[in-house]
């Protein structure tokens, strides 16, 4: 998780204690799905729907070469989720992920579709449904799926010092359709919780429940030597 997001939690973990609706929330209970292409926690979304890139980007930039940053120290943890309680991680590692949601950086505090392609959730703040879009794939081109999500939520919920605290907040992770995952909040009225989930790092399931190249199974709750997507399957 970066500075921004760490920051944005914090902001949302605290506000997320009042209840109250803001206009771009008031929708029917009643209704089985609004579909949004992203929330925003304060006013209206800047971008409309099926927006083709953010103003701060260039969209004509270079595109393949390398990429180089700076990094003092060393490191010996490829493994994010446990961040900060065992190894040093890698700098730029969680530049390989991606998350639901991705905040805009000219906006107070928006998030758009990104893994998702939409987000839902009900007038009382009681869940919050991703639907995944249909071309989001791993480096092999096998899909992102729901199963790929709630095995990260797991992983962060249970192993990561930053994030199980805010995820304790969530009674159920589920599968509710083909692209779909539903996240059950503790109790209602948590407005906060739909862009902190959107933060979600998703991992690959398939990758992480491998063998890594010592013929040992990939653990979570330890540090990992190898890149992701690297080595073995």
């Amino acid at each position: 998780m970066n500075r921004r997001s760490v920051l944005t939690s914090g902001v949302l973990a605290i506000a997320s204690r009042h209840v109250f609706l803001p206009t771009w929330a008031a929708v029917s209970q009643a209704e089985d799905k609004n579909w949004r292409h992203g929330v925003s926690f304060f006013g209206e979304l800047k971008y409309p729907p099926s927006f083709e890139h953010f103003e701060y980007v260039n969209a004509h930039a270079p595109k393949g070469g390398k990429a180089r940053q700076i990094a003092i120290g060393t490191f010996d943890n490829f493994n994010t989720v446990i961040s900060g309680v065992k190894g040093t991680l890698a700098a730029g590692i969680d530049q390989i992920y991606d998350t639901l949601l991705v905040p805009s950086l000219d906006e107070v505090s928006s998030a758009y579709g990104l893994l998702a392609e939409a987000v839902s959730f009900p007038a009382d703040f009681s869940s919050v449904t991703y639907k995944l879009r249909e071309e989001a794939k791993w480096h092999d081109g096998v899909p992102v799926t729901p199963t790929d999500v709630i095995f990260s939520f797991e992983a962060f919920k249970k192993y990561s010092a930053q994030q199980s605290a805010l995820f304790r907040l969530v009674a159920k992770a589920e599968q509710t359709g083909d692209r779909e995952i539903t996240f059950t909040f503790d109790t209602p009225g948590n407005r906060a919780l739909p862009q902190i989930l959107g933060q979600l790092t998703v991992l690959s399931k398939q990758w992480w429940e491998a063998t890594d190249q010592n013929g040992k199974v990939r653990k979570l709750w330890r540090t990992a030597s190898v890149p992701p997507f690297t080595g073995l399957p």
